[in-house]
């Protein structure tokens, strides 16, 4: 039955001014996809690739006019230009070096203001011994047990000392760093997934808030700054809130993702079902002030969805089945975070009114 009134035309909210940014990863990186970021209420896309990115200021400037073409805005490079020969001080380093500095000042350039990107051996990245592990109503997720990984093995690149490591992110920093102030890029550490020191002979040195503390003394820039990987900082053991609040103002983009478990011994979950209290996550991200984007990181694999097959994680580490990059559980993701950036911006409207009254 159709009406002959005419349809009211109902209000439609931008959210692209908000403190609070929702982000996405686009797997794949296409036109449905965009369009459904879109419709979500997503306002930031983050072009994803733990390979390479687009290097020149033409590529760049085409992905940016692709996501801008339906209302979003390309906010970040997660991932980066290759740094394999920077993380291990392997010849070629300042060769490579110099192809990081020009895609930061080609960032610059194009507008894209963040790049996030991990210190771990490129050799082995993320570990993770099961994609396949069931949660709640049957879903699939990633898990890791100490007790079922294999330590002994080891890489081409044999084994690795802290101080090595160390040494190798001070060069990188100091040659970095004042491009990316000059460019107006800010760089984002993702911290070491598990945080554990070391793992098949390779130092890992990303794994505590002190370790992130150090990173930041060693240049004092708001330009060297980190990627808040919650689900990381939980495998650490520490509160949430309070971690976030004590790396107010260095906190460049949030990876909102929850576990159950330990470094040693985790499962990943849906972002409403594991051990932090989110709620307060987002206050702490409000009363900080943080302005960045967050994205739904590592998401459950839902009935009907086929998954991941090895290797195939949009073109980043080797996985499997549950890669946590599907895209049906990220529509659940994006409507809870909503919700609690609703909650913690009205609570604060209601607290300022009565203060103010």
């Amino acid at each position: 039955m159709t009406s002959d009134k005419p349809h009211r035309k109902l209000p439609q909210r931008s959210y692209k001014d908000d403190d609070l940014r929702i982000a996405l990863v686009l797997t794949p990186l296409n036109d449905n996809n965009l369009a459904l970021a879109a419709q979500l209420s997503v306002t930031d896309i983050i072009y994803y690739n733990m390979d390479t990115m687009p290097t020149t200021v033409e590529e760049l400037q085409k992905y940016k006019d692709w996501v801008n073409s339906y209302g979003l805005r390309l906010t970040a490079v997660e991932g980066g230009p290759p740094m394999d020969k920077i993380v291990l001080a392997k010849p070629g380093r300042d060769e490579q070096l110099e192809v990081y500095k020009q895609c930061i000042r080609n960032m610059g350039k194009v507008g894209v203001p963040i790049l996030c990107y991990n210190f771990m051996p490129w050799s082995f990245r993320v570990g993770r011994t099961s994609y396949e592990t069931s949660i709640r109503g049957g879903a699939l997720s990633s898990a890791f047990r100490w007790a079922d990984f294999d330590d002994s093995l080891r890489t081409e690149d044999g084994e690795t000392t802290h101080e090595e490591m160390w040494a190798n992110l001070e060069y990188f920093l100091k040659a970095v760093i004042p491009v990316a102030e000059e460019a107006g890029v800010f760089l984002a550490l993702h911290p070491d997934d598990p945080p554990i020191p070391k793992m098949r002979g390779l130092a890992r040195i990303m794994n505590n808030p002190d370790d992130i503390q150090r990173l930041l003394d060693l240049y004092p820039s708001k330009h060297n700054g980190i990627t808040f990987c919650q689900g990381t900082f939980s495998e650490m053991g520490v509160d949430i809130p309070s971690t976030i609040r004590r790396f107010a103002g260095r906190i460049h983009f949030v990876h909102f993702r929850d576990v159950c478990g330990h470094a040693h011994e985790f499962v990943e979950t849906f972002q409403d079902d594991g051990q932090t209290d989110m709620l307060e996550a987002m206050r702490a991200y409000r009363d900080i002030g943080f302005s960045g984007p967050i994205r739904p990181d590592h998401v459950p694999l839902l009935v009907g969805e086929e998954g991941h097959t090895i290797g195939d994680k949009a073109k980043g580490y080797f996985s499997g089945k549950a890669s946590g990059y599907t895209m049906m559980a990220r529509l659940f993701a994006v409507g809870y975070i909503r919700g609690l950036i609703e909650a913690v911006t009205d609570e604060k409207r209601r607290n300022d009114a009565a203060n103010s009254s």
